[in-house]
């Protein structure tokens, strides 16, 4: 089965069609390749259930996804769909340690990201940012003052502990 395939069966429970993507990525039939195919034509609702599988996916210990995964979940940061949103934070975040280079649109979308009326919204990119911080260059740049300011004027503890979590971390980086 495609990935379409997969997404389009109305058989398949959604937790079984996400499972069903990740072992498919983990085993190498569905390569980058055939997520970004995917993406081309799928609507954002859709897109949103392939984007859970990869951040599963890029959650694990024992396998690193390429770096065009997070270039391509960079590109939902700012998605009309908040669960689109979520879970490209949520891989930016999974992979940034493995490829800190060229995080600065990510890093803008994200902090757009951080002002969200969505709480949802708001910890996942307080996820992403707080992995992106621990990062020595960005420890010691303006990221870390621009967390600190969301840490004190968000309201929300589950978000707040994030950014909290990650500034104690951050600070014996500076």
């Amino acid at each position: 089965m495609t990935i379409q395939q997969i997404i389009d069966d109305k058989s398949i429970k959604r937790l079984e069609k996400r499972t069903a993507i990740v072992q498919g990525i983990l085993d190498g039939r569905f390569d980058f390749s055939a997520v970004s195919e995917a993406c081309s034509f799928l609507p954002e609702k859709k897109i949103s259930l392939l984007l859970e599988a990869i951040e599963e996916v890029s959650r694990s210990k024992e396998v690193v996804l390429e770096e065009r995964y997070r270039k391509l979940s960079e590109s939902y940061l700012l998605s009309s769909d908040p669960s689109c949103k979520r879970e490209a934070s949520r891989i930016v975040g999974n992979l940034a340690a493995a490829y800190p280079e060229d995080l600065d649109d990510a890093i803008t979308a994200l902090l757009q990201n951080a002002d969200s009326d969505g709480t949802v919204i708001r910890w996942a990119s307080a996820y992403a940012l707080s992995r992106i911080v621990l990062l020595p260059h960005y420890a010691k740049g303006p990221l870390f003052e621009q967390i600190s300011n969301l840490y004190e004027k968000e309201k929300e503890n589950g978000v707040r502990n994030q950014y909290g979590k990650a500034l104690k971390k951050a600070e014996k980086l500076r």
